[in-house]
């Protein structure tokens, strides 16, 4: 393996097996999150070509270890799902940004965050303001 592809892996070239990214691949394959009693979802938007993703691409995933089944966690490449990347856009009504993060609660967007603001701590903050049904137990590792 060369460097530049080494350096890749470690920017998030690629998403990691030890996470359990959903990843869709058509349009249909999200609609659902945005209908009623759909559960709990993060939404990530993620740019390989972007060096703030790699970090708070980090922080969703340390959130991930946390809290495994607690919601399920989605991962848009934007550059290779651009028509996945506008759905959630039009959906919401949150504007795209790159990096962008996004919980929605049974169809109804509860919070989102881009760039920097992305941050394990706001994430949890977030999902600890759900409704006690909706919450799981973290693992604490």
């Amino acid at each position: 393996m060369s460097f530049l592809n080494g350096l890749r892996g470690v920017f998030g070239g690629t998403v990691p097996g030890d996470f359990n990214w959903n990843i869709p691949q058509k349009q249909d394959d999200l609609r659902y999150v945005f209908g009623p009693d759909s559960g709990t979802h993060l939404l990530y938007k993620h740019s390989n070509s972007c060096g703030v993703c790699f970090f708070s691409k980090k922080s969703v995933e340390t959130v991930m270890k946390q809290r495994p089944d607690s919601l399920t966690y989605h991962f848009v490449e934007v550059r290779q799902n651009r028509d996945i990347s506008n759905l959630i856009e039009s959906l919401s009504g949150i504007k795209h940004e790159s990096p962008q993060a996004l919980i929605i609660h049974n169809g109804t967007l509860v919070w989102h965050a881009s760039h920097g603001s992305i941050t394990d701590a706001g994430i949890e903050k977030a999902l600890d303001t759900l409704p006690e049904a909706a919450r799981l137990p973290k693992h604490n590792d």
